[in-house]
């Protein structure tokens, strides 16, 4: 194996810690506000329970009937908040404006509206943080390549989007996303149901509440760290195929510890054609938390990357001809092992 290709599975390895890091920032900023919205989802049925259980000479089976005309009020202030923040996707306040219509006088469903309301909330906000890590991870993803390689691609935001967007199987993150919300609402609103109708202190739910919170967060975090793997491969590919080209070759580099798993031990250092590269299949993510990556594969290609990019860049007179004499002339010294990066890194 040349050093060249010692350093780019250095570099990959080196990429594959960093983007972990990142990931680490993420899901901390997930379980933040999944523990913020489970807080509320509890403090309001131990509110609604509150109100029924003090009310005075009043059975609770008539005080849930009766409609506190102040909380009806504070949830409809409360949801028009929500529906104008602009910084949620149309998703998502396509969901709450569903809570921002006229309200029932009956108290068990103005609680379980008010609880939808704090799970669509808490999902928009989780959908704004996974958006934006993977609208960097191609950014990041994109610059890397053009250390590795030295050459820049510029990619157009619809492409980028493209690609955060993309399906991975039959739906795209987002609506994986909205379908977890959907099955979190439900048991949320069958809780309302058991202390409103049947006067079961919430309390009796909390350990159901505590795994709900977990179950949570574990599926935004395998949403988020697996999305993430899938756009930086499609971006991988997008650089590949502008500056290598299609009939050139990746190689597949597992990410290297205890817990790599048994599909990324097979597929590391297998080369396979870029034009063939598709995320789940030859290339990360090969499974949920997959956080394996791609290098360019050392071979003959080398010559006629550096003869296609003549002429592809708009340098200032013999700029451009010197600047490709002297890639092609370090790769050749690497090679040769003339010059040794290791001294340096």
């Amino acid at each position: 194996m040349s050093n060249l290709s010692d350093y780019w599975l250095e570099r990959a390895q080196q990429a594959i810690q960093s983007e972990t890091l990142e990931d680490a920032a993420k899901v901390a900023e997930i379980e933040r506000i999944v523990a913020m919205m489970i807080a509320d989802i509890y403090k309001t049925l131990l509110a609604y329970y509150g109100k029924l259980a003090t009310a005075e000479g009043i059975d609770w089976r008539e005080a849930k009937q009766i409609a506190d005309k102040f909380d009806v009020e504070m949830f409809q202030v409360q949801a028009k908040v929500y529906v104008e923040n602009k910084d949620f996707s149309d998703e998502a306040n396509k969901e709450l404006k569903r809570y921002n219509t006229a309200m029932y006088a009956n108290r068990e469903k103005l609680l379980k509206h008010e609880l939808g309301l704090i799970v669509t909330k808490g999902y928009a906000e989780q959908e704004n943080v996974i958006n934006k890590h993977l609208h960097d991870s191609v950014t990041r993803t994109l610059e890397h390549q053009s250390g590795i390689l030295g050459a820049d691609v510029h990619v157009k935001p619809t492409d980028v989007e493209a690609i955060v967007y993309s399906n991975f199987g039959k739906l795209n993150w987002s609506e994986r996303l909205w379908n977890n919300q959907d099955e979190l609402r439900k048991d949320v609103e069958r809780m309302a149901s058991h202390v409103m109708l049947r006067g079961r202190h919430p309390y009796e739910f909390v350990p159901e509440i505590r795994k709900k919170q977990k179950q949570t967060v574990a599926n935004t975090k395998s949403l988020l760290i697996t999305e993430a793997a899938r756009v930086q491969t499609e971006a991988q590919k997008l650089h590949y195929l502008e500056t290598i080209g299609k009939d050139a070759e990746y190689e597949f580099v597992a990410k290297r510890d205890e817990k790599t798993s048994k599909i990324c031990r097979h597929y590391d250092k297998k080369v396979f054609k870029v034009k063939d590269m598709v995320p789940g299949v030859n290339a990360p993510p090969m499974h949920p938390h997959c956080r394996s990556t791609t290098v360019p594969h050392v071979g003959n290609w080398r010559d006629k990357f550096f003869k296609d990019r003549q002429g592809k860049y708009r340098l200032r007179g013999d700029e451009e001809t010197k600047q490709l004499l002297a890639k092609k002339e370090m790769t050749d010294a690497i090679d040769s092992g003339k010059i040794s990066l290791w001294k340096k890194f």
